[in-house]
């Protein structure tokens, strides 16, 4: 197991309890720590439509937003309503991607990201 503190690791614990509540498919966990000097944790779950990503981030924004881990971006609310496929929460050493079938074949985040460490969670 990588070097992750037993807070970083309850958090990536309560985000795959939340993605797995959302019937959420091929959940990964990735240690780029030693891939690329400013990137930590990944985390990447497909999901079957628009609908169940919002609703996955939704929830787990409401854990971690009082942690006050998350970088300064846009509230969930104000995400553009056009179905992107693609959303993206960052909470500074963890990463949430939270993709459509179709956008996590086309941008390959698992191959792209090969050399990092799985983390078992």
């Amino acid at each position: 197991m990588p070097n992750i503190s037993s807070e970083t690791l309850e958090h990536l614990k309560k985000i795959k309890q939340t993605l797995v509540d959302k019937k959420c498919e091929n959940i990964q966990f990735l240690d780029l720590k030693d891939v690329h000097s400013y990137l930590s944790l990944f985390v990447i779950a497909t999901v079957k439509t628009e609908t169940q990503g919002r609703s996955c981030a939704k929830d787990i924004d409401k854990y971690m937003k009082p942690l006050k881990l998350a970088v300064k971006r846009q509230n969930l609310a104000d995400l553009p309503k056009d179905a992107t496929g693609w959303i993206l929460l960052d909470y500074g050493e963890i990463c949430v991607h939270i993709m459509t079938d179709e956008m996590r074949t086309y941008y390959s985040l698992d191959r792209l990201w090969g050399d990092a460490s799985p983390i078992a969670i």
